[in-house]
Formats: structure tokens, sequence, C-alpha cells
């Protein structure tokens, strides 16, 4: 159910003298390119997030956990199988991170990406595509535990570096994965009203509901909405004006749970009054008030009360119930 971005592939030339390649297919097929080793873009074997135009960049969201293995698949393109052991070399290739981050950059996207620390991964030296065969599956070796700065943008850039002589795709030839943990409160959930959300200060403002909403980690015990109704995945919250969509501008928030699921705070995104509606947010502790996450993760459900607050008063009351879909 994640919607996160579309996968755009871009398109290349292709020389003899070089990689490059031409295709605007979603993944190059065996029998109709060229004979080249890649990175295949359909059978990562996760669900794939791409934008791009050399590079495309892939997303993974994985919980805490110290032995996460990050799969990969490489191909051998072209008419016929790999006519021989075809070793193929990997690398790290920093300079890949740059050159997307350029590229966005020209159509007006800024982006603060860095490179994923050595310590938080492995990657194999070596593999090899077998003779007849025409793809090879590796795992990248993940330990996301390591990661403390939930804030961090980081990328890794996996190169084939050396093909055994068979040449390696342009555009393929380098994958990006933007890796982010979560915990055990991230996921995508069906939101609604367990009461008539209430509007203070316009009686026309109305709850909006239900809602398709991820709640995406924050921290080891945090989770902020991004909002999939009306507002195609962006953290704020949806409402009624009359018979009309629209939502509160600079508006998110931000759950935070005790050890035990007990909600301890609500704040917004943007800030608890530092922005320019002056909003913030705070709990309703009249509420339930509660994640309740089952052992073994496939159940989670929040019931929770808070209020938005303008200026200092208390403006809008929302009393929902967060039920899990699924992972984001």
């Amino acid at each position: 159910m994640k919607k996160y971005l579309s996968i755009l592939l871009f398109t290349a030339a292709v020389t003899s003298l070089t990689s490059c390649l031409k295709d605007d297919r979603p993944n190059l097929t065996p029998t109709n390119s060229p004979a080249v080793v890649e990175f295949s873009s359909s059978t990562l074997e996760l669900p794939s997030s791409s934008v791009g135009t050399k590079y495309a960049l892939y997303e993974r969201a994985y919980e805490l956990d110290p032995n996460i293995e990050m799969p990969y698949v490489i191909n051998y393109t072209g008419g016929s199988a790999a006519p021989k052991d075809i070793k193929i070399k990997l690398g790290i290739k920093p300079e890949a991170i740059d050159e997307y981050v350029a590229e966005q950059a020209e159509d007006g996207i800024t982006l603060d990406y860095s490179l994923l620390p050595s310590a938080f991964y492995s990657i194999p030296a070596e593999v090899t595509i077998p003779k007849g065969q025409r793809m090879v599956k590796i795992n990248v070796k993940l330990n996301t535990t390591l990661i403390t700065d939930f804030d961090a943008q980081y990328v890794l850039p996996i190169s084939i570096t050396d093909a055994d002589g068979t040449t390696i795709s342009g555009n393929y030839g380098t994958i990006l994965t933007k890796v982010s943990v979560k915990n055990k409160y991230d996921g995508n959930f069906t939101v609604t009203a367990t009461a008539p959300m209430v509007d203070v200060t316009n009686a026309t403002l109305t709850g909006y509901y239900p809602l398709d909403s991820d709640l995406v980690t924050t921290s080891p015990n945090s989770v902020v909405m991004f909002c999939n109704t009306y507002l195609g995945g962006l953290q704020g919250h949806p409402i009624k004006s009359g018979t009309a969509n629209s939502y509160y501008g600079n508006f998110a928030p931000i759950f935070t749970m005790d050890d035990n699921g007990n909600v301890t705070s609500v704040t917004n995104f943007y800030g608890q009054g530092g922005n320019s509606s002056n909003r913030a947010a705070r709990l309703d502790p009249s509420g339930v008030n509660k994640f309740t996450v089952s052992a073994d993760g496939t159940s989670k459900t929040l019931e929770v009360s808070y209020i938005m607050v303008q200026n200092g008063s208390d403006r809008t009351f929302f009393h929902e119930k967060w039920t899990f879909e699924g992972s984001r």
C-alpha cells in the first residue's frame, strides 16, 4: 500500500565502446538487449520506489536489527545465458550520490544525502553468474541498530567494478539505496474517528475520515503522520471544510510512546508553535492513548485523543483509532 515515488527510468545512448544503454522498460530483458551485466530493477525482492536520471534510487526501511539481509539481483542480459562463469567484482561509488543529488538540484529538488557509514554494512567483494545462468542473487549485510540519527538520509551506492570482460551497464551498473530504520509502531494505517472532530473556532470544519495514512519513524519510540489521502503522502492532517476537502497547514502529529505502548505525548512535526500558523499539538489525557502491538507485529492499533493548539489556545479536538494495514 505504500505510495512513495513511482519508478522513472531514463534513457542513455548505446555505443560499442561504452556501456550506456537505451531502454525505457522497467527492466532490461535477457532476449531484447545487448549482452551486459547490470543490477536488476524489477527483481530486488522488496517493494521499491525509484527516481533518477543516470542512476535510479531505491528506498528501504528496516526495523532495528543487527542482522538485516538486503537483497539484490545482478542480471546477465542478452540473447542467451552466460556463456561462461562471469566473475563480478563489487565496490562502493560515493561519487554516484553526488551526481544524483546534483541532477535532482537541476529540477529544483534539494537533497541532503550522505554515504552510509562502512561500519553499518558489508557487501560481498565478488560474486559469480554461473555458466548457463542469467542472474545471481546477493545479500548485503546491514546492522540497523547502529543507526542512531533517525533524521540522517543515508544512501548506499553499490557499483559493479569489473564483469570479467563483459560490458557493464552504464545505467544499472551502479545502484543507489536509501536506507532508513523503522520502529515497531511504523506502518500503513486506516484512521477512523472514535468521536467527531471538533474545531471550536469554526464549526464548518469537520473530520475527514477514513484516512489512509502512514506512521513514519522519527525516533525509537515515536512516529509522525504522513497522510496519503488527499495529501499524497505528506506530513499533514486532512479535514472537511463544508463538503470540500482541506487540511490544516503546518500541522502533523508526532506520537511518542513509553516502553508499554502508552502515548506519553503528541507534538507538532512543524514545531510547537514555532511556525507561520503558530500551531502546536498536545495529548488529550481523557483518551485511551494506547498503542497496542501484537507479539509477532502483525496487529497494531493506536487509540489516541489529541488537540491542535493555535496561538496558545486549544482549537481542534481529535479522537482517533489507527488500524494497521501493513508495512509501508
